[in-house]
């Protein structure tokens, strides 16, 4: 398997990790294919629901052996199935490998906030005091 490959695989491995299979592909830029997303869901979800070593990598994300074990679908998929790599570089470049340029600009969300119940305010309070 090629480095980048590798990498790819590790790193949306841990995406999962801590997003889960259904927002991973929400902070992206670039839309990707429903092909790459279908190929995503098929390897952990099966008859609607989801692979048990996945609900076992959110549940600790930080485990080594959890995060082998998914890394592990991924990497067998790739293994018996040589398309399936195309799906996972474009996964790669429209999702983690995207950057945003900012210039001239403040009070720029990238991600998701989650204020657990409380007020969340973006933006300035010029003229209000």
């Amino acid at each position: 398997m090629e480095p980048i490959t590798t990498a790819a695989v590790v790193i949306l491995a841990k995406e999962l990790a801590v997003k889960g299979l259904e927002k991973v592909f929400e902070t992206t830029g670039e839309e990707v294919s429903k092909n790459a997303v279908n190929w995503l869901k098929g390897l952990f979800k099966k008859n609607g629901n989801t692979a048990p070593e996945l609900i076992e990598l959110q549940q600790k994300p930080d485990s080594p052996a959890r995060l082998s074990a998914v890394k592990a679908i991924i990497e067998r998929d790739l293994e018996d199935n040589p398309d399936s790599e195309a799906y996972l570089k474009e996964i790669y470049q429209k999702v983690f490998n995207s950057t945003a340029n900012f210039t001239n600009s403040k009070n720029i969300n990238t991600g998701t906030i989650s204020s657990g119940g409380g007020s969340i305010h973006l933006g300035d309070s010029y003229g209000n005091k």
